[in-house]
């Protein structure tokens, strides 16, 4: 059997999936074996994870889906072993190692695989398989971590200066608009900063003026989903016109009046609601300089992951609106993918010396 081509389809359900201690114990026999290390760094990391893929599916074949969507475009930062969900690294010397992981960041939520029965894989679910390989090119040491783990130990992985983009799939497009609207309510902002009673903007505030409270993601879709749509934007202007068309829409339902000091493109684009705008009449949406599969802080009180986004689901002959989305930045990824216009990739470096303290052992989030 080619496990190699096994390997790259996914599993039918997550529960089918080695669990971490199970992957120990899987693993364990592949200490002292020799692996053939040529210097070069993408044929010895091939063939490292040519030996883990198939001593891992004779082992164990996870059963696989026939029903299933890659959804970054060219599998874009998708790892190669699927069946197992795992991505594998091969380290060899220095005085530390630096892990890059390609188009993706680790630790954030953004759906790579759609199961098709419901379940998603998220980038954040992938298993790190990391082989410390010793002069005699013998491996020494295996090491499963999480990328929470990896963050937590070593720090977050460094982010690349790329423009940040987000898919929203056929599938899940149809189905927002079949059910008028996508709505999650905020979910890691303290009560303090939201106002739940009927709040009125008062005539000399504008949208870019800083927030003390803002307007809970449930109460800006009682106040403007019905009134959206059906809307129609101008099929004539540029995308970001059209942006700015819907963000003056918004604020407009929203009880803002002085529009003087607005639209001028910052982050978000309705600040005092913290709230950012955006139309996808493509599969595409630019996300600019900021994303929440990065958290950064925006101010005192909010991060690009707690910033809340509104996003208008427009056809593109007539560019009426036909549904919304609205959520907390964290939740975007939960549900669609983090994509980039060109290839990078994240960074960490983890010091030679945590992998020296396990010499001889298979370990998982040490």
């Amino acid at each position: 059997m080619d496990y190699i081509e096994e390997g790259k389809k996914p599993p039918k359900c997550k529960s089918v999936l080695s669990t971490p201690e199970e992957l120990v114990e899987k693993l364990k026999p592949l200490i002292g074996k020799m692996i053939p290390i040529t210097g070069k760094s993408r044929t010895d990391g091939s063939n490292f994870r040519k030996i883990i893929t198939n001593h891992l599916l004779s082992t164990y074949m996870p059963e696989a889906t026939d029903e299933y969507e890659i959804v970054p475009p060219k599998q874009k930062g998708v790892p190669a072993f699927l069946r197992e969900y795992i991505d594998t690294y091969i380290v060899t010397t220095g005085n530390s190692y630096n892990l890059q992981v390609w188009n993706r960041n680790p630790n954030s939520a953004s759906v790579q695989v759609d199961l098709k029965n419901g379940e998603t894989l998220l980038a954040s679910d992938v298993r790190f398989v990391l082989g410390k390989i010793n002069t005699d090119n013998c491996i020494e040491s295996i090491i499963i971590m999480t990328p929470e783990y990896i963050e937590n130990k070593f720090g977050k992985f460094g982010k690349p200066t790329i423009k940040q983009q987000l898919i929203i799939s056929d599938k899940k497009r149809e189905a927002i608009i079949h059910n008028g609207s996508m709505v999650i309510a905020d979910s890691n902002l303290p009560g303090e900063l939201l106002s739940y009673t009927d709040k009125t903007i008062n005539d000399n505030v504008s949208i870019k003026d800083e927030p003390n409270t803002v307007l809970p993601i449930a109460v800006i879709d009682e106040r403007i989903t019905n009134k959206l749509i059906g809307e129609k934007l101008d099929i004539s202007l540029s995308t970001k016109q059209k942006g700015q068309q819907l963000e003056r829409m918004v604020a407009y339902q929203l009880g803002y009046r002085d529009m003087q000091n607005g639209l001028e493109g910052g982050y978000p684009d309705i600040r005092n609601q913290m709230l950012e705008v955006k139309v996808q009449d493509s599969p595409t949406i630019d996300l600019g300089k900021y994303s929440p599969q990065f958290e950064e802080q925006i101010n005192d009180n909010f991060t690009t992951r707690t910033i809340r986004y509104l996003i208008a689901l427009t056809n593109a002959i007539n560019g009426e609106i036909n549904g919304l989305i609205m959520c907390p930045g964290e939740e975007l990824g939960k549900h669609f993918t983090y994509i980039a216009d060109k290839s990078f990739k994240c960074q960490r470096n983890i010091p030679m010396s945590f992998f020296e303290r396990f010499k001889g052992q298979v370990v998982f989030n040490p």
